[in-house]
């Protein structure tokens, strides 16, 4: 299969791809993981590792029983194990599940219920979890747990198997019979006024975007053939994967895969790995500034950092002091491939989102879809959707049809329009801004939170009436969880009380910062709660701030 015979097209398949990239460059370095930086261990994975290895991933859940057109649910670290997951799958017919690894409880147990998964591929470090809630999940007929680096007393409980088990089997290539049609993907994203949603990506959507998604995240990171490429955010979330995972391997751009962010070593790895380019949350700009001064904070590769929603403050700050180029964006898992971004630019104005990628269209609509003319006018970002993009921007989420047609709508011009539920404004030369979200979802540093997902647990203590969960503004330039919660009459509990209900119960980032016990919540005729009039009162005097008061939350 030579590089010039090689197109992609509509009848393309995932699968093809990865093979064509081991037999044209097989002993190219994709990605050097980090598995200790510490201790000085890393591991290198060619081209033809990632295609062998999943073909042997692939096989080993074949081998198993399971079949195309089944889920794999996965709570996995960032790992190499991690990505053959996600190639295997597309292999074999069968879809991933990405399960964020800080899920426990109902949380969890809907998650992996909703999806249909038959099998889960959990890191040993979340197997408690799993184990936890796996009386309620019915459709599971297979745990697989990685192992690397468990404790050397670590055993695996009755009815699982190890991942290191399942991938000896053959390295062939799978002989599946794949369609375009078939689902390779559920991502899933906060709700707003319910539980999560589950975004489908299917063979065909990842392939008729795969050369924009490319184009995307090679754009918004203006890497050029020389760049080496970064990621410490989590795999399971959009960024990572679809904006340097998958893009690097595809363009043949090196990757540095770390486990997670690490304010105290980062600009060390980037030292080491030669890194110069890489994408970040907002939240870890303000967090690398509060580390200490020191003379070589400028001596490094980076050259370019795509932050999301950075601080206003910070921009010139930030990039002065660490002497890179900083630019923003803005995209969304369920965000139909439509992006904002300032890469590129020159003259970029503080905290703006950017403008749109080329051809794109971008707008403010009013409520009754009114597209504004003119510049500074608060209202919702949305994107023109053409006659013949309907299909490839169109968002399905699983088992929720309901959903996925609201999300594209028509404007008083006649027009179809991506509907974002993001408050913004441009200015009079282009440029974007965020306000707020239309939304009642909370992002804090980096997680969509659903609200629901909080007050269901609250609501189910005896000692609570009531509550409402919202984001206030955060120090980091995102959200910080507040609650307002009404107890039942005579009832009493104080503020530390209510964490440690929620420890164990809920993700720890979704616990919330900040608790104000009240009488009564604001409502609406229908006696829907006012969450708007919350936000405005904010933080009082009689808020509990659970970071003040030095109460530490459990992540294990």
């Amino acid at each position: 299969m030579s590089e010039k015979k090689f197109r992609i097209s509509r009848r393309t398949l995932l699968r093809d791809i990865i093979k064509h990239k081991a037999e044209t460059v097989p002993d190219k370095v994709y990605m050097t993981y980090i598995r200790d930086f510490d201790k000085g261990i890393d591991e290198k994975y060619t081209y033809k590792d990632m295609h062998l290895l999943s073909n042997r991933l692939g096989n080993g859940l074949l081998n198993l029983g399971l079949k195309k057109g089944e889920g794999v649910a996965l709570m996995e670290i960032n790992s190499p194990e991690f990505l053959l997951t996600v190639f295997a799958t597309f292999k074999t017919g069968t879809y991933t599940v990405m399960v964020n690894i800080a899920l426990k409880g109902d949380g969890l147990q809907f998650i992996i219920d909703h999806s249909d998964a038959s099998a889960i591929i959990v890191h040993w470090s979340f197997l408690d979890a799993v184990l936890e809630v796996r009386d309620h999940l019915p459709k599971i007929r297979y745990i697989i747990v990685d192992t690397n680096e468990a404790p050397s007393d670590f055993k695996l409980p009755e009815g699982t198997i190890s991942l290191q088990e399942v991938m000896k089997a053959s390295d062939a290539d799978i002989e599946m019979e794949i369609s375009t049609k078939d689902m390779v993907m559920l991502m899933y994203t906060a709700g707003t006024t319910g539980l999560p949603k589950a975004v489908m990506f299917w063979q065909g959507k990842l392939i008729g975007g795969l050369p924009i998604q490319t184009l995307m995240g090679m754009m918004s990171m203006l890497a050029d053939s020389d760049d080496i490429l970064f990621t410490c955010l989590p795999l399971f979330h959009s960024n990572a994967l679809f904006l340097t995972s998958l893009p690097a391997f595809f363009a043949e751009r090196p990757l540095i895969l770390a486990k997670r962010f690490s304010a105290s070593r980062h600009w060390n790895i980037m030292r080491k790995y030669g890194v110069t380019v890489h994408n970040a949350l907002g939240a870890m700009i303000p967090i690398l500034m509060k580390q200490p001064e020191r003379p070589n904070d400028k001596e490094h590769s980076v050259r370019q950092i795509n932050s999301a929603a950075c601080p206003k403050e910070l921009w010139v700050a930030f990039q002065e002091r660490f002497g890179v180029k900083l630019s923003e964006g803005y995209g969304a898992t369920d965000g139909g491939g439509f992006m904002l971004t300032t890469a590129g630019a020159e003259n970029v104005p503080p905290g703006t989102m950017g403008k749109p990628l080329p051809g794109i269209v971008a707008e403010i609509m009013d409520d009754d879809g009114t597209i504004f003319a003119e510049p500074e006018k608060v209202g919702e970002l949305v994107f023109l959707v053409r006659e013949s993009e309907v299909k490839q921007r169109t968002v399905k989420y699983y088992k929720d049809e309901e959903s996925s047609k609201s999300l594209i709508g028509e404007g008083k011009d006649g027009q179809k329009w991506f509907l974002t539920g993001d408050l913004a404004y441009k200015d009079k030369d282009g440029w974007f801004y965020f306000v707020d979200r239309k939304k009642e979802s909370i992002r804090r540093r980096g997680e969509n939170i659903a609200p629901y997902s909080i007050e269901r647990v609250l609501n189910l203590n005896d000692k609570v009436l009531e509550c409402a969960a919202y984001g206030v503004k955060s120090e980091l330039g995102e959200d910080e969880v507040m609650l307002s919660v009404v107890l039942k009459p005579e009832e009493t509990m104080t503020p530390e009380e209510l964490l440690e209900y929620c420890q164990g119960k809920m993700a720890y980032f979704m616990i919330p910062r900040y608790i104000d016990f009240v009488e009564k919540l604001p409502k609406s005729e229908v006696h829907r709660i006012m969450k708007r009039f919350l936000k405005e009162r904010g933080i009082t005097e009689t808020t509990y701030d659970r970071e003040k008061a030095g109460y530490e939350i459990k992540r294990d």
